[in-house]
């Protein structure tokens, strides 16, 4: 990420990995009935960190929140009170801990039914077959 600057008159650019930052902040300012949301990568040095977004519209801020943090690979924040940074997931390192996954083929109904390759008949031998009278025939009309 570049980053250009001016300061005291003087032009900077400052290229940094987005593993420097500490994570995708989001924030919420303002009156509950008008809020103000504002999404930002934050650094240890407040100076360095970026303002990704500025909206009052509540309806895709969430979305954008999530993807900058899906593209850039750093965790996600919540800033309800300034300076105090509430992490939304469990992390150990770069991975994610959250609950395990339901096993699909453990459930009940699935031991019940009978496997795929079993539920084909096999064909039978013509000499076990027993031929059975029959007075009636069947596919007339009545």
């Amino acid at each position: 990420m570049v980053i250009d600057r001016k300061v005291e008159g003087v032009a900077m650019r400052l290229g940094l990995q987005c593993s420097a930052y500490r994570g995708v902040v989001l924030t919420l300012a303002g009156a509950p009935e008008a809020p103000h949301f504002t999404i930002r990568l934050d650094h240890a040095d407040a100076e360095l960190s970026v303002i990704l977004a500025q909206t009052a519209d509540d309806a895709e801020i969430v979305a954008m929140w999530r993807s900058f943090a899906a593209q850039t690979g750093l965790p996600r924040f919540l800033e309800r009170e300034p300076g105090v940074l509430e992490p939304t997931e469990t992390r150990l390192g770069d991975v994610v801990i959250g609950s395990a996954p339901v096993m699909r083929r453990r459930g009940a109904v699935a031991l019940l039914r009978r496997p795929r390759f079993l539920t084909r008949r096999r064909m039978g031998e013509r000499r076990l077959m027993k031929r059975v009278p029959c007075e009636q025939v069947l596919s007339a009309p009545r």
